[in-house]
């Protein structure tokens, strides 16, 4: 069933922009293929690399601790893009996949659904562009691996891996003052 042209001009401008911009983000990982999934980690590190490239201009970012290849790690996550993900799921444009290990703890993954591909070639260059241009700066896509110490690193075709920070805690300075009740 085809969607038509103005519906699909809708529903992106029901997303927001940054919201259509990691829906084209996961349809770049994930689009065209029904046993491709993007794992959790992945995704935050793409996410929190994106929002330090200036991709996402809503998206923030804070420490959290999660669980990192099987030690609790203080990570860069976004809020809002979680909140735009679970969206984005409700709208029914991503599927969700929950995995087991072999130890029982537990993996998400995620994919673009065939109604999030009709969407996504609606999707304007203003939103494709910058998309594109970060993480698919050589025409291939940048990948996720990791050092021995298990830190994300980010893979551009023909460059050395480079340390994002996804790891790292910031130190934020403030000001505060007492307040007496």
């Amino acid at each position: 069933m085809a969607v038509s042209a103005e519906v699909l001009r809708e529903k992106v401008k029901e997303l927001g922009e940054d919201a259509a911009k990691l829906l084209y983000l996961l349809y770049l990982y994930t689009g065209g293929s029904r046993s491709r999934w993007i794992k959790d980690y992945a995704l935050w590190v793409l996410i929190y690399y994106g929002i330090t490239k200036g991709v996402f201009e809503g998206y923030d970012y804070a420490p959290r601790v999660i669980m990192w290849h099987g030690a609790f790690r203080t990570a860069n996550i976004s809020e809002e893009a979680g909140r735009d993900l679970l969206r984005l799921r409700n709208m029914g444009l991503v599927k969700k996949l929950r995995l087991a290990t072999s130890k029982y703890r537990y993996i998400t993954a995620y994919r673009v659904s065939e109604k999030g591909e009709a969407l996504v070639q609606g999707l304007s260059e203003k939103v494709k562009r910058p998309v594109e241009e970060v993480f698919k700066p050589s025409g291939r896509l940048i990948e996720i691996v990791l050092d021995r110490e298990f830190k994300p690193l980010v893979k551009i075709y023909g460059q050395a891996p480079i340390n994002v920070g996804f790891l790292d805690t910031e130190e934020v300075p403030y000001d505060s003052d007492p307040v007496f009740l």
